[in-house]
């Protein structure tokens, strides 16, 4: 009975202090090159999204284009997106998903869109919880947009009211944090070509992660 008793303690024998540092410490260096490798993809995967969004509202203003030959102008102010503006425009729709009218009250919301066609299918997603504001992947609700208004093929600078006016114009991102971008001339990778414009109809872009400028989301790059 004796020799039973002491087998099965030798079996059932725990840990040393030594052995569970060891297993800690093993842990811990796992968890340090885990942990910013899942960050790292959460953040290439939001900004993909984000991406893949502000070119479909660059396809819907497109279409817009297509059918009334002019693109909208879904701004407040500073080229800043207006959430009503680019729902009317590109759905047809307010925000809560109420059909617009072609009533005179509803006519600055439609922004041209006339006919009260539908060129856009807003996501759940992309709007906020009170559903007033579009947001991106990253939760920003800042967007920045510029068109082609001339119908020359190029945003560029302007000087006149009928130019495009491209210029660096900043947006913020959702933690408060303002980002600007910087030119081309500065940064090949990441600016805006200010001297000589972006070849594109439409361009919309966001803070992305939001941290620093190179993390601004742009929809032609």
């Amino acid at each position: 009975m004796h020799n039973t008793q002491s087998s099965f303690n030798k079996k059932t024998r725990g840990f040393t202090l030594i052995e569970l540092l060891t297993v800690i410490a093993i842990i811990g260096i796992l968890a340090g090159i885990i942990i910013p490798t899942v960050g790292s993809v959460k953040v290439s995967a939001n900004k993909s999204k984000t991406k893949v969004q502000l070119n479909q509202w660059v396809t819907s203003m497109e279409l817009f284009k297509q059918e009334y030959g002019y693109y909208p102008d879904v701004t407040r102010s500073n080229n800043k997106i207006d959430p009503a503006y680019l729902a009317g425009a590109l759905t047809g729709q307010k925000l809560n998903g109420d059909k617009l009218s072609t009533s005179p009250s509803d006519a600055t919301t439609l922004r041209g869109n006339k006919k009260v066609l539908s060129f856009y299918s807003i996501a759940g997603n992309e709007l906020n919880a009170d559903r007033t504001k579009f947001v991106d992947a990253f939760g920003n609700e800042d967007f920045v947009v510029f068109w082609d208004k001339n119908n020359d093929g190029i945003i560029k600078q302007g000087t006149t009211v009928t130019g495009d006016g491209l210029r660096l114009q900043s947006v913020t991102s959702i933690d408060g944090t303002t980002l600007t971008p910087i030119s081309r001339e500065t940064d090949p990778n990441f600016g805006i070509d200010i001297t000589n414009g972006v070849r594109a109809g439409v361009i919309i872009y966001s803070a992305g992660k939001g941290a620093k400028v190179s993390d601004i989301v742009y929809s032609w790059q």
